[in-house]
């Protein structure tokens, strides 16, 4: 532990000790009150001596390191040179030679490999007899050189974010990234106050507009660095954020007075210096409220340098010039003078200087003719090795050259950028569209001929399916057909960073948003700078996503549609209609996704094991494929999907791809409508069901009761193949009297396609022989679809609905869940989006892809209590999820928690069942379970289906686990899937992945 950490811990419970005794006798407590005094004063004379020790360690250091250098090599010391890996050998040879000849003080690597880097670091170090302060310019992360790193968002981005502490853990991801390459200064963070949206230099480099936030985020970042020692960099001095000229092909001028210098420009370095950055850099900018010499970059003049930043503003850390390759200084002076300027304004260390000896020469000139003495270089020197020391350079130790990205591309990196994003959303609502709810939507995808992006899929996967798309206009007619919704999204993409251009937004879709808000609300989603917004000043709502990366469409999808909360604030002011600080919080109505396994407790390379049952399975043909989803703690923290429709790979498994339930339609629909209907009061389970149904009274079913059918205890048989009576001697199905090839009134019942059954037969060949099927011996367990086709009648009976429109009414359409429905074909759901479940040979003879495939099912419309709902994995989690919740999700109450715990529990010995659930059971083997991972809890409740469905709720450790395929394609009789226990070891490995 760091010593100054120590002594601060042990003074705070020696502190909290003395707090504590509020009880104590006067005496007994005066006594103690001594007793903590002297104990700090004690500590407080070892933080001196450690912090003493810890001087004196460090000037000899020092002292010993400037002894070793001789004139030549303490110049040296003053210069940073750029190096370019990709040039190759040629660009190794021109910077050893400034490390054998020049004694060069350090190194500042522009864009390469990050192996490459890494050895070169190592290399280059070798090679000087005085350790080199290694450095790059990484404002947004190493990935703004290395491609292998994390892809961290830009400063204006992380300016909307309202949580700073993602700021410190950013900065702190960033010196990590830098430590793994050998680098020990980032030229970050720019700390510029970007009041000028036509600046070309700055613009997104900047956290925003506004002095306090910038100057807040930029002390996070800089302490992210600096507690884990790497070397910030408060740039660039005195503030760039309000220029229209590139200081890399010009000179800027600022023509601001002191007075407003002092006030914006000045306020985050006046700051940051008197809170600990360790270092800053001075920018090529012409002030004259500074320094009225003509055309003098601030770079080299002595009022601002010294006079202002070291004097005025009491920085001592060092003091980096811009680089002076750049034409903001080259364009009004010679090399040599830039570095000999640089150096008599008062900065310290010259950065990529173009001509090293002709550098060093003006400087001796300069030292004869008394411009500068050996004494004030010595000190700048002697400064240099203090910050090296500090660094960890006395103490070199080569970096490990050998796989960097694995240390760049880290799973920690990857969730806290999700996080940054999702935390950066920001919306701007100025007439009430949120929470979107039940509103007719459409969506607009304007600036790109792109169609399906990664937006639209993902707002797809939500509900929101009516998507247009047009690139620089949009025609009268489809904006009189878009304005018949309640709502248009109109996503902007390809947006721009040109003031003068507009941002890269056509005049036509300015245009069209004009006319679309004139006849319905408009919610223009920026992927790209908010000053863009400017464009759309007649829009009711505003997203702004800052970038087009597939991340941030997708999270933006996700919280427009609820699933994600609106968190952020406006970075910028955009014009009088969208100003800086706007922005409104949103609550989740949906399912959120975790920003990594991590964040709720797993391990994400323990969940990758997954990955290879889902191989095994494809390859053994247990199913063609899967969708895969866990959540942890309400949030979905592993969805993945595998494999394909079918053994003969035509198609790919999506995320947004519709399974046959089967047998999980008995919780997900019937066991949820009975809870529903034993919460409103309309529903006793331990009455008979014959009290609801009064064709079963006189029956030998008219004693049974709800309860009783719910535990799979009331005699009832396990199922009945109704389909075989209407088949001929060969086995097909008899035309005319059963079926047609046509739907018409008679043959209304779409069993499959080009197959209809005939209405009039449902009564006799289903109703009347379940009626008078014989009942068992005894009303033992015995698991029976029978009475859950009697739950459907059931719940018309009671509640005046069918079973479809009832579970759609009280829950899929309020929680949201667009994908779970009966019978998708008849409601509009592609059926290329619905996975096949059997190559049927025995009854329909065709593929089955959208029909139910249960047969039972399928004859009396698709609606069954045992069969017939489809869905996809993300919208059967929120049922599970509702139900781990309490009966809670998105703020509403769907069920009572008791009536939960009542139907979930178990209830007898006879069996594992609750009421409706399956429930966990036990083998008698060491480490198994009969249906469910054995580290599940005892509490674990869900159902599995036929055609290859797991679904399973753990309420003691908040798991939701899902496992959705088609194992029965192309023939039901394949039980590989359960014979290698498919669904079960896959959770297995959720529960192993529980970080301990």
């Amino acid at each position: 532990m760091n010593p100054k950490v120590g002594i601060t811990v042990i003074v705070i419970v020696l502190t909290s000790f003395l707090m504590c005794q509020s009880d104590v006798p006067n005496r007994a407590l005066l006594e103690r009150q001594k007793f903590v005094q002297d104990s700090i004063l004690q500590v407080e004379a070892m933080a001196l001596f450690f912090a003493e020790e810890r001087k004196k360690k460090e000037d000899a250091w020092v002292n010993q390191a400037f002894q070793k250098l001789d004139k030549n090599a303490r110049l040296g010391q003053l210069f940073m040179v750029g190096a370019y890996p990709p040039k190759g050998s040629s660009d190794e040879k021109k910077v050893l030679d400034a490390i054998d000849k020049h004694k060069i003080g350090g190194i500042i690597f522009f864009r390469g490999y990050e192996d490459r880097i890494a050895a070169l670091t190592n290399k280059y170090q070798a090679r000087s007899s005085m350790p080199l302060m290694m450095a790059m310019d990484a404002e947004w992360g190493t990935n703004m050189r290395v491609s292998a790193a994390v892809k961290f968002p830009r400063q204006l981005l992380m300016g909307a974010i309202q949580n700073n502490a993602l700021i410190y853990d950013f900065g702190a991801a960033v010196a990590a990234e830098c430590k793994a390459m050998g680098i020990h200064v980032n030229f970050a963070p720019v700390v510029d106050v970007n009041n000028n949206p036509a600046n070309p230099v700055i613009g997104d480099r900047s956290f925003g507009e506004n002095r306090e936030n910038v100057t807040a985020k930029s002390f996070q970042y800089i302490k992210g660095l600096q507690d884990n020692d790497v070397m910030a960099c408060a740039k660039h001095f005195p503030g760039h954020g309000d220029t229209d000229v590139d200081s890399h092909k010009d000179l800027p001028v600022i023509r601001h007075s002191m007075e407003r210098l002092d006030s914006i420009e000045l306020y985050p370095f006046k700051n940051l210096a008197q809170q600990g950055v360790q270092s800053v850099m001075v920018a090529h900018l012409h002030i004259p409220a500074l320094d009225s010499t003509p055309n003098l970059p601030i770079t080299l003049s002595k009022p601002a340098v010294t006079g202002l930043l070291k004097e005025k503003l009491g920085f001592k850390g060092l003091i980096f010039t811009d680089a002076l390759n750049m034409k903001g200084v080259t364009k009004h002076f010679k090399d040599g003078e830039t570095d000999l300027k640089a150096l008599l304004a008062g900065n310290d260390i010259l950065l990529v200087p173009q001509d090293i000896p002709m550098a060093k020469k003006r400087i001796y000139e300069a030292i004869e003719k008394g411009l500068i003495t050996w004494e004030e270089i010595n000190g700048r020197v002697r400064k240099i090795l203090h910050a090296k020391y500090n660094l960890g350079l006395h103490s070199y130790k080569p970096v490990n050259a050998r796989n960097v990205a694995s240390r760049l591309n880290v799973q920690e990196n990857k969730a806290l950028k999700q996080e940054m994003v999702s935390q950066a959303l920001t919306l701007v609502d100025h007439a009430a569209i949120f929470p979107l709810g039940k509103q007719k939507i459409a969506c607009i995808t304007v600036g790109t001929s792109r169609k399906g992006t990664a937006f639209t899929k993902e707002l797809s996967r939500y509900g929101i399916k009516h998507h247009h798309y047009a690139n620089s206009s949009v025609s009268a007619n489809r904006i009189k057909q878009l304005a018949k919704k309640e709502v248009v999204i109109v996503a902007v993409h390809n947006i721009g960073k040109d003031a003068k251009n507009n941002f890269g937004v056509a005049s036509g879709i300015q245009r069209a948003v004009q006319n679309l808000s004139a006849k319905t609300k408009v919610l223009v989603v920026v992927f790209g700078t908010p000053y863009a917004l400017k464009n759309f000043q007649t829009a009711q709502g505003a997203v702004v996503a800052f970038n087009e990366e597939i991340l941030t469409q997708k999270l933006a999808a996700r919280a427009i549609a609820g699933a994600l909360p609106f968190r952020g604030r406006l970075p910028v002011s955009a014009s009088t209609k969208f100003q800086y600080g706007m922005g409104k919080d949103t609550e989740v109505q949906k399912m959120m996704y975790a920003s990594s396994p991590e964040s709720v407790g797993l391990s994400s390379s323990i969940l990758s094991r997954i990955d290879r049952i889902a191989a095994e399975m494809i390859r053994e043909k247990a199913a063609p494929g899967c969708q895969v989803l866990v959540a942890k703690d309400g949030k979905i923290a592993f969805h993945r999907t595998y494999g394909h429709y079918d053994y003969q790979k035509r198609k790919r498994v999506k995320l947004e791809n519709i399974y046959d339930l089967a047998s999980v339609t008995k919780v997900a629909a019937t066991t949820l409508s009975i809870m529903r209907l034993v919460d409103e009061g309309k529903l006793d389970i331990n009455q008979p069901l014959s009290l609801y149904l009064p064709e079963l009274r006189g029956t030998n079913k008219s004693s049974m009761t709800i309860k009783e059918v719910l535990l799979h205890q009331a005699g009832l048989k396990p199922w009945i193949p109704f389909y075989t009576r209407t088949l001929d001697k060969n086995k097909r199905p008899i035309m005319g009297r059963y079926y047609s090839t046509k739907s018409s009134k008679k043959y209304s019942i779409r069993v499959a396609e080009n197959l209809y059954f005939a209405q009039s037969k449902v009564d006799s060949v289903i109703w009347q022989r379940i009626y008078n099927q014989d009942l068992r011996s005894s009303k033992n367990y015995k698991y029976s679809d029978l009475g859950f086709y009697l739950f459907s009648r059931l719940i018309k009976k009671v509640s005046g609905k069918n079973l479809d429109d009832y579970t759609n009414e009280m829950f899929y359409r309020p929680m949201g869940l667009t994908t779970m429905m009966f019978n998708p074909l008849k409601k509009g759901v592609a059926r290329d989006l619905i996975i096949p479940t059997e190559d049927d040979q025995y009854f329909r003879y065709q593929r089955i892809q959208g029909d139910v495939h249960d047969m039972g099912a399928g004859m009396i419309n698709g609606i069954s209590g045992h069969a017939g709902l489809f869905s996809n994995a993300q919208d059967l989690a929120a049922i599970f999820q509702m139900l781990i919740n309490g009966g809670e999700y998105g703020g509403k109450r769907y069920l009572k928690k008791s009536t939960i715990q009542q139907f979930t529990a178990k209830y007898s010995n006879d069996s594992r069942r609750g009421l409706g659930f399956d429930r966990k059971e036990k083998s008698s083997k060491a480490n198994s379970s009969i249906n469910v991972a054995y580290q599940a809890s005892d509490l674990t409740f869900g159902h599995q289906g036929f055609t290859g469905i797991g679904a399973w709720a753990d309420p003691e450790n908040k798991i939701v686990y899902l496992f959705l395929s088609n194992r029965t394609l192309p023939s039901g009789e394949n039980m590989t899937l359960i014979r290698r226990d498919i669904r079960s070891r896959m959770q297995e490995v959720v529960y192993e992945s529980i970080l301990k």
